[in-house]
């Protein structure tokens, strides 16, 4: 792209973003000052005062270091079952209580902002993981959870 192509350039900050069904999914954005506005003006203004001109646009976040901002996808992986059946337990008042009782070692060395975080905790010290996700990633901790927690909880609920 030529120099003499380009409309706009600078910095700019992300305002927000939508998703209405009258106007479609838009993303605003403030500009460092209202001169940088003229050249939206003189667009509208040769249009009979309505937007709706075709652009290409190209973006990088900075940092606070003016530098670009990795935007590399991290290494991590999503959770699946396991991950979605532990978040949902710890969040259950029964469940909580269960695993204090029945695994009193790893409660006590949790921690969390209230029970259902400590529970949270107390399942990852437990497996071994940082991170719910591990446990559909990791085999070790898939069976320490199935073992220790999944299978005694599930016969907890339902004694024969």
């Amino acid at each position: 792209m030529k120099d003499s192509e380009v409309l706009f350039g600078g910095e700019v900050q992300f305002a927000g973003w939508k998703d209405s069904h009258t106007s479609g999914p838009m993303v605003t954005f403030w500009l460092q000052d209202s001169s940088q506005l003229e050249t939206f003006r003189v667009m509208t203004a040769r249009k009979g005062n309505t937007a709706g001109q075709r652009m290409m646009m190209a973006l990088v976040e900075i940092g606070d270091d003016e530098e670009p901002v990795d935007q590399a996808p991290k290494d991590e992986h999503k959770g699946g079952a396991l991950a979605r059946l532990a978040g949902m337990w710890c969040q259950d008042d029964s469940f909580v209580v269960w695993m204090g009782l029945q695994h009193p070692e790893a409660w006590e060395d949790a921690s969390g902002s209230d029970e259902h975080e400590r529970c949270a905790e107390a399942v990852r010290i437990l497996c071994g993981v940082t991170s719910r996700a591990d446990l559909d990633h990791d085999e070790a901790a898939a069976a320490i959870f199935h073992n220790d927690i999944r299978v005694p909880y599930m016969e907890s609920r339902n004694p024969l």
